[in-house]
């Protein structure tokens, strides 16, 4: 079997860096592979969690139709050669649901990825919600795998990124192109911190201190057909009724 890409139980993940760098290339990396290599092991988990559960409620819970993968950004993915959709879903729908906080309920063993995902969370400086404060406490639990992306990491919420235990930092980006013009491979070389002390060091050193391994990781194909690379390009167009300004 290939090596995995992530944590076959649950961790967070953490990308960051300067734009053009590759990081939202590098996360759809990272759920491709997941889904090639993690896929049916994480569908087959989460079922066998829902069935404990349901040995203890009058009413069953369903079962996911495919590993399930929630995201706030439309891949064109696949699985077991058909498309593959993840479920929509944003940041504000994220967490424990308390007395005073309601949030969507997730299937066990989930993949949730968040592209610019200091915008899907409170202020880096503010404190989480009680209920997403205890999602990222307890999540390991749930065996919640999470990939979040952003253009710096102290941009990411602090109680996030005190329980992230993979931080990840694209230097350099080469894309690999046939005689075509077809782009069929896709080379990151990475700054990688495994420890949250190390990032907050890193962060406020500004990018001085060296606790970091440097990593590479590879994409065989054209990964820019697994996903947009323009996503945002609505949020800078008048809401409809409206015209540009002149």
């Amino acid at each position: 079997m290939a090596e995995l890409i992530l944590n076959s139980e649950s961790e967070i993940v953490i990308f960051f860096g300067a734009r053009g760098k590759g990081k939202s290339s590098l996360m759809v990396h990272f759920v491709d592979e997941y889904l090639k290599t993690q896929g049916l092991q994480r569908w087959e988990l989460s079922e066998q969690l829902i069935r404990e559960e349901n040995a203890e409620r009058k009413t069953p819970l369903s079962f996911p139709t495919a590993p399930p993968v929630y995201s706030n950004t439309k891949y064109k993915l696949t699985y077991n050669s058909k498309g593959f959709a993840p479920i929509p879903i944003k940041g504000k729908e994220i967490g424990v649901t308390n007395d005073k906080e309601t949030y969507k309920t997730l299937f066990p063993a989930p993949l949730i990825t968040l592209d610019e995902g200091h915008r899907e969370f409170c202020s880096k400086s503010e404190n989480l919600p009680d209920g997403q404060r205890e999602f990222f406490m307890e999540c390991r639990h749930h065996r919640v795998i999470m990939l979040l992306a952003a253009p710096r990491a102290v941009l990411i919420n602090k109680d996030i990124r005190a329980s992230g235990s993979r931080f990840i930092e694209p230097r350099k980006v080469i894309n690999f192109f046939d005689d075509f013009k077809r782009l069929y491979k896709t080379t990151w070389y990475c700054r990688e911190f495994t420890e949250s002390g190390a990032i907050e060091e890193y962060i406020s050193s500004n990018g001085k201190s060296d606790g970091y391994i440097e990593t590479e990781y590879t994409h065989n194909g054209n990964v820019r057909e697994l996903y947009d690379g323009y996503a945002f390009r609505k949020h800078f167009y008048p809401k409809d009724g409206k015209d540009f300004e002149k």
